[in-house]
């Protein structure tokens, strides 16, 4: 870990631990980017002045290939997928967002600006054979990536709150894996829950 990862995430760490932060919402989502789809599980904390919040974020991604199709296979009768990939990657990213427009909107949305940092394992697996025997012994990467959007927050009745974000991901590999490119525009939407007061 660098020396400018581990301030942050010490800044992070120490904002949370003394920070006045007195909602915390919990909650899961679909992701659907230029390369793939996935879910994700979510948490985040909202400083009392709700101009802020501090998030921590699990993805769950499927890559595609960008010449990955859906063929008919008329000996056995069924769609087979063609030209595909055998990647997955796991972002666990850490950030904020900032809601700029905190106090000068009535209604029950605000708009924010995400920042996430944080590291992708990515498992390359082998692109024949059984499910078993591509992902037997997957090549296993390490790296930093990270996200830079803006978003909404929907408030709903009770509880609950459905945040939608836009923007882009990067989840770089140290070896390129099979000239996969993983820059590109992400659609990001969670179903929260508020947990305690």
């Amino acid at each position: 870990m660098n020396k400018k990862t581990l301030i942050l995430f010490n800044l992070i760490f120490h904002t949370a631990l003394f920070g006045q932060f007195n909602q915390k919402y919990y909650g899961f989502g679909l992701d659907i980017g230029s390369h793939g789809s996935g879910f994700f599980i979510t948490g985040h904390s909202i400083h009392h002045s709700k101009e802020f919040s501090i998030n921590g974020e699990m993805r769950f991604y499927d890559i595609k290939a960008n010449n990955e199709t859906i063929v008919y296979n008329p000996i056995y009768g069924q769609f087979e997928s063609v030209g595909g990939l055998s990647l997955v990657m796991i972002p666990i990213l850490i950030g904020a967002n900032y809601y700029p427009f905190n106090g000068l909107i009535e209604n029950n949305f605000s708009p924010f600006i995400a920042l996430r940092t944080g590291y992708v394992i990515s498992l390359d697996g082998k692109e024949d054979g059984s499910f078993s025997d591509r992902w037997k012994n997957p090549n296993v990467q390490l790296s930093p990536g990270g996200f830079l959007g803006t978003g909404i927050d929907f408030q709903m009745y009770g509880q609950t709150s459905v945040s939608t974000m836009i923007g882009l991901e990067i989840l770089p590999l140290k070896d390129m894996v099979k000239g996969s490119d993983n820059h590109g525009m992400l659609i990001h939407i969670a179903f929260n829950r508020r947990i305690g007061r």
